[in-house]
């Protein structure tokens, strides 16, 4: 098969969606097929990757586009525009497309011609989090925000509209069955949708990754995100320093610099001055295998996210035997052995009771273990299914 894939973001990059989409356009074309991609260049088109690339056996094309959603998308240039994404469809002409992510450019600049391409369309969904079923714009209105209400307006307005156009894809793919994008789903009457499960890379359950809970000289603490306000960093790194504890780091992965990260930089400056014994390091641009390393090393993971829907990194973190701390977001309530966190006064009482209780990481780390084995989260199986259904997609469309 000929396999399209258009996804906001794709390697070097680390977040979840690029983890994702990796896996399944590596596999497939693993087993043969012939696997397009096309995508953004990181740092809203800004950093620096080559136009034209080939990762894992699979063929990429990055273009430059600068997302402020809902307010406007737009190319930086023009190679990176709706007409030529539109026009990079039809020349590849793809057996199956795969759209990933609503919410930016992959999504609502292929949305009026979906009913015109004739191959299998399929939505790959990581959850919707623009979705608001009562909106409000009093809040906007007092603090005489206008820029915030008529984005409140225009997200409302697009979701209001959405299911019309998942309608027209043969596939729409889930995280989870209470993804908020499989509630909107069930509210609008969609039928089309299946649930996969994100899936681990085979070597974060191997022997050499497992945590042993040994009492150390310094504890870890690892969060594995973009630097952005949705994750929050934030509040970690103001109860890391609040914290009552010794030698300890607090590292933050993620993919690139950007202002939010300039931001943590100044927190970092103001909260951290005066405490020697504790160090917030900073990763970037790491390769997936440092990244297998930090887990492997770290002590302890942490969520600071303001939302989330079914974070693959809640699932490699458990997969090594990490104790997690979290907010209530996402998968990680129903993790075994997470400690679930409100603010960042409970952030800062979780981060001291596990630095100072290496009992307590352990017993957390080998309930989240047992937990997360219990999942089905091996790739080979998602990539398989991937496969089956696109068969069978294609199949009944050439019938």
């Amino acid at each position: 098969m000929r396999i399209m894939f258009a996804v906001p973001c794709y390697w070097p990059s680390q977040d979840g969606v690029t983890i994702i989409t990796s896996y399944l356009a590596g596999g497939l074309a693993a087993k043969g097929h012939d696997v397009f991609v096309l995508t953004s260049a990181g740092n809203g088109g800004l950093q620096e990757l080559p136009e034209e690339d080939v990762h894992e056996g699979v063929a990429i094309t990055r273009m430059r586009i600068h997302t402020r959603w809902p307010l406007y998308i737009k190319g930086r240039d023009k190679k990176s525009t709706k007409t030529v994404y539109r026009n990079a469809v039809k020349d590849f002409a793809p057996d199956v497309l795969v759209v990933v992510c609503s919410q930016t450019w992959t999504l609502d600049w292929i949305m009026p011609c979906l009913k015109k391409l004739d191959c299998v369309k399929i939505f790959y969904s990581h959850g919707y989090s623009a979705w608001k079923t009562d909106v409000s714009y009093g809040g906007f209105l007092k603090k005489l925000d206008a820029v915030g209400a008529w984005a409140a307006y225009k997200a409302d307005r697009y979701y209001k509209k959405l299911h019309r156009y998942i309608r027209l894809f043969d596939r729409t793919i889930y995280l989870s069955e209470d993804s908020n994008a499989a509630v909107y789903a069930e509210q609008f009457g969609l039928t089309n949708g299946k649930v996969l499960k994100n899936a681990i890379d085979d070597r974060f359950f191997s022997e050499e990754m497992r945590h042993s809970y040994e009492k150390k000289e310094c504890v870890s603490y690892l969060f594995v995100a973009n630097y952005n306000e949705n994750k929050n960093q934030e509040m970690l790194i103001r109860a890391f320093a609040a914290a009552k504890i010794g030698k300890s780091r607090l590292i933050l992965v993620g993919f690139e610099e950007n202002a939010y990260y300039d931001y943590l930089r100044e927190v970092i400056r103001e909260k951290l001055d005066g405490q020697p014994d504790k160090e917030v390091q900073f990763s970037i641009h790491v390769s997936r295998d440092k990244v297998l390393d930090l887990y492997r090393t770290s002590d302890v993971f942490t969520c600071s996210s303001l939302s989330e829907n079914y974070p693959i990194v809640a699932h490699e973190a458990a997969a090594v035997g990490m104790p997690i701390i979290s907010t209530n977001v996402g998968i990680y309530e129903r993790i075994d052995g997470a400690y679930i966190v409100e603010d960042t006064e409970q952030m800062r009482q979780a981060m001291e009771e596990l630095y100072h209780d290496a009992g307590e990481r352990a017993r957390r780390g080998r309930a989240a273990y047992e937990w997360v084995c219990g999942q089905g989260c091996r790739i080979k199986d998602k990539v398989d299914w991937m496969e089956r259904d696109m068969e069978m997609q294609l199949k009944r469309r050439r019938k």
